[in-house]
């Protein structure tokens, strides 16, 4: 009897043992996770704030080049080659700024007046070029046009294939909106109108951008990859896909700084723009940040732009904790 009754005491004693041990192991786990609850919380907050100074440092930084120096703007510029290069004990903080004006500003599309914005033919010549080269429908081009003006402008009138808020606000559209009557804060905004959406996402997101002005399409000719070689084509009636490719691949390092100098570099070509304008310096900058710090990456993306108050500012900006 005291064999029997000693083991089911060690028994007791066991399982006793067992079940603190569980408590221990979940209260462990609860605290480790609350620990990196807390580590992470810190760590966004912390990176935030780095996000902000790096883009004080920027504006500081373009608002003195183009102080004194708006004219040209290349690929070896400082704002481009000099990055923000931070060491600290926990991690590393890299900015970088990269030209933010080669791209189809979706809001040269129109022309503000003083009643309202209306089409902006240049610009919408270049549109149809671009997405000739992309092979896509005219059909669904002529659709993105009417309703890329009908989501900006200011009055209710529905042009030929366009929208206005009675489709964004009627029974067949979820969630309800209403067409923005303002230019395009962002080039995401795009994806609410139905024709972008039948010509694919794609299109826009490499190549499309929604700068806050509506003055006309321009590109800085002396910071174009052959990556953009599609949107130099649509500046101009009959520039092929392959010279527009040719005369990135040959633009010098040093760079364009006006018509007469293109003119002499790629004499057997009109580069009279009909489009748009060939620039040679940048207005529009995207700054990239990131952030690796204690084993967490942040990434953000700011675009600055220098406006007609010799000022740069941000009008928007994305952060994206990792």
């Amino acid at each position: 009897m005291q064999t029997k009754t000693k083991g089911v005491v060690l028994i007791s004693v066991l399982l006793i043992v067992l079940l603190l041990s569980s408590v221990a192991v979940i209260m462990g786990n609860n605290y480790l996770i609350s620990l990196k609850r807390a580590t992470y919380l810190e760590f966004q907050a912390n990176s935030l704030n780095f996000f902000r100074n790096i883009e004080s440092l920027s504006i500081k930084k373009i608002d003195q080049e183009l102080r004194f120096n708006s004219k040209v703007h290349t690929k070896q510029n400082s704002l481009f080659i000099n990055n923000f290069i931070f060491e600290t004990v926990k991690g590393r903080i890299i900015g970088q700024i990269v030209d933010g004006s080669n791209c189809f500003n979706i809001n040269s599309m129109v022309i503000k007046t003083e009643s309202n914005f209306i089409p902006n033919n240049k610009t919408i010549e270049a549109f149809k070029k671009f997405m000739e080269l992309k092979e896509v429908d005219n059909s669904l081009v002529d659709e993105a046009i009417d309703q890329i003006i009908d989501w900006i402008d200011l009055d209710s009138n529905p042009r030929a294939y366009g929208l206005e808020d009675y489709y964004y606000s009627g029974p067949l559209n979820t969630p309800k909106e209403y067409s923005g009557r303002r230019l395009f804060y962002s080039v995401d905004e795009l994806k609410s109108l139905p024709a972008i959406r039948s010509i694919g996402w794609s299109i826009f997101n490499n190549s499309f951008c929604a700068l806050p002005e509506s003055n006309g399409l321009s590109i800085n000719i002396n910071t174009l990859g052959l990556e953009h070689a599609s949107l130099l084509s649509s500046l101009f009636l009959n520039l092929p896909l392959s010279d527009a490719e040719y005369i990135i691949a040959n633009i010098p390092d040093e760079g364009i700084s006006n018509k007469a100098e293109l003119a002499i570099l790629f004499p057997s070509y009109n580069l009279d723009s009909t489009n748009g304008a060939i620039i040679f310096s940048s207005k529009s900058f995207n700054l990239i940040t990131s952030i690796n710090y204690e084993g967490f990456n942040a990434k953000s993306i700011s675009r600055i732009y220098y406006g007609n108050n010799n000022n740069s500012y941000i009008f928007s900006r994305i952060y994206n904790g990792i």
